[in-house]
């Protein structure tokens, strides 16, 4: 018998999967690593493979390339600016952790190692000459999240119709770190038309968690968080909008920033399948230290990214500003939103974190209260929200699949076609809707001020990492996406099976039924390894305040 013939989707997702293996042949030409053979290509892996692949990075990399990917970014970049690091030493160590990582983990769609060769080449030239850096960013290898635009480059959107699309800009974003030094090494994966909560697609498979490979690593931008919880990363960019930055980071226990929409220009990234303008994403950067996250910030708003891009706000980086008159602020921590209670490990991190702060009482000379905060109707929002996301009801998407016979994943069912809120709207439907989304809003700037607080601590999702093809609730991140809340992810701990056992079964009474497979699902073993992170919450446009209020945070954590 003949073998049945491949579907088109097929075909298409194989070229791309081949034009990532050529790409990663490319790096061992352009920075192989003779010390030990290209271990980090042509290394046997062990077999069976840990779940918690972490650990290899000193195994299959050089001295010299671990001791650079370990650095602390911004140890680094001064190292860079010292020279006792050459720009092409960190692009190659970056660049061969991250093949090492897509090895392991499945996460990367494309290296680019003529690209990053060139212009890490380019900086070494120009301190030698200048005697000093190009900009605060000098070296320092950037990893992207695939669909934001780099002219030149495949954007695919994880669908096989459009593995030979190929943009002809690049994101502004983008221009504004590279002219600040930054080296491009290597795009990341991204689930099917970016709206899972798991970096899943047809095009290239599942992507896996570095800490526990049969748990997810969060979505969309979970192929960029899976190289910062590998160290094949120190510093990307994602994008936002239900928490595309912060769940991945939460679950690979790094840092992930949401602005306020039109804080920082993403509204030239790749999109396809429509555009919708109801609820909006957010680009941010994601890094392993607070402190990296929050100078890429600056560098890209000291750009004046508004004099370019119509939708960004004119509004300077200043978070000095944030707390020199504050005396004392109150901290709301939210333990459950009313619709999925959090697993175990999850409410022990809040309960850590609110009563460290409650004990300190202070940060620093300002003062502390704590209280509890009361959730309002989030399950209005996320009817709101999941309605507003596909206003066709998904119509140009779905048609995109067509194109190639390619299937609808499972995850995209739960989301679009499944989902009783997603239906093609009308006109009217969508006046309606918007006339609910502002209604909620103003309603919820009003239980806002009347708690009083001036941030919330709260989870950013259900529990740690879900095992694969199971994460289904959004509603810890979008409940912020609708009312344009910027919020950040920080880590605190990871499971631990003592400490985090079940809740007795005859004591808990499901909310829903999501509330409930959230509940059945959990055993403490299932997510071994797995970091837990939470989220600081500030009202709209208060972007400088929740990094500066997170740096409190830590520093009563840390003490």
């Amino acid at each position: 018998m003949t073998a049945p013939e491949k579907a088109q989707w097929q075909i298409n997702a194989e070229k791309a999967q081949a034009y990532r293996e050529a790409s990663m042949q490319e790096v061992a030409k352009l920075f192989p690593s003779p010390e030990d053979g290209n271990k980090f290509l042509t290394g046997a892996l062990p077999n069976p493979l840990p779940t918690n692949v972490t650990p290899l990075t000193k195994e299959y990399l050089t001295p010299l390339d671990y001791a650079i990917i370990e650095t602390d970014p911004l140890v680094l970049l001064k190292d860079l600016a010292s020279k006792k690091y050459s720009a092409v030493q960190a692009a190659g160590a970056y660049i061969r952790a991250g093949v090492l990582g897509q090895r392991l983990l499945n996460n990367v769609t494309e290296f680019l190692p003529a690209m990053a060769l060139e212009r890490a080449q380019f900086l070494d030239d120009y301190l030698a000459k200048n005697g000093k850096t190009i900009g605060p960013l000098h070296g320092l290898p950037f990893s992207l999240k695939d669909h934001i635009a780099l002219k030149g480059h495949r954007n695919n959107f994880a669908l096989t119709a459009l593995v030979d699309n190929v943009t002809d800009h690049t994101s502004t974003i983008v221009d504004i770190v590279r002219d600040a030094g930054a080296v491009f090494y290597q795009r990341t994966v991204q689930p099917q038309f970016l709206m899972h909560l798991e970096s899943s697609s047809n095009v290239y498979g599942v992507a896996k968690n570095p800490f526990n490979t049969t748990l997810t690593c969060g979505g969309s931008s979970g192929g960029e968080a899976a190289a910062l919880g590998f160290h094949s990363s120190a510093i990307g960019l994602g994008t936002d909008i239900g928490g595309s930055i912060r769940g991945p980071a939460s679950m690979q226990g790094v840092y992930g920033f949401k602005p306020s929409v039109g804080r920082l220009p993403g509204g030239d990234v790749f999109k396809a399948g429509g555009n919708s303008s109801s609820i909006l994403g957010a680009i941010g950067p994601m890094g392993r230290t607070l402190a990296i996250v929050d100078l890429v910030t600056k560098v890209i708003l000291d750009a004046r990214p508004w004099k370019v891009r119509p939708e960004i706000i004119a509004k300077p980086w200043a978070p000095e500003a944030v707390l020199a008159d504050k005396k004392k602020l109150r901290v709301g921590v939210l333990h459950s939103d009313g619709v999925v209670n959090p697993q175990p490990p999850v409410a022990r991190a809040l309960k850590e974190v609110e009563s460290k702060l409650k004990a300190a009482g202070k940060a620093g000379e300002i003062e502390l209260e704590i209280v509890p905060f009361t959730p309002y109707k989030h399950d209005e929002a996320l009817r709101i929200t999941s309605s507003l996301y596909f206003e066709d009801g998904g119509a140009a998407k779905l048609a995109l699949l067509e194109e190639t016979g390619e299937p609808v994943m499972e995850l995209t069912k739960t989301i679009m076609t499944e989902n009783k809120n997603v239906r093609p709207l009308s006109l009217a439907d969508l006046w309606a809707l918007n006339a609910e989304k502002h209604a909620y809003r103003n309603a919820y700037t009003s239980h806002w001020a009347a708690s009083g607080i001036d941030f919330l601590i709260c989870p950013a999702g259900p529990g740690a990492a879900q095992p694969h093809g199971t994460s289904s609730y959004i509603g810890y991140t979008s409940q912020w996406n609708l009312l344009d809340y910027p919020g950040v992810v920080f880590p605190v701990t990871t499971v631990d099976p003592e400490k985090d056992a079940p809740f007795p079964a005859a004591e808990y009474t499901p909310l829903n039924a999501t509330d409930k497979d959230y509940f059945e699902r959990y055993t403490p073993e299932t997510y071994a390894d797995a970091p837990i992170a939470l989220q600081i919450v500030g009202h709209h446009s208060e972007d400088e305040e929740v990094m500066e209020y997170l740096k409190l945070v830590e520093q009563v954590l840390a003490n």
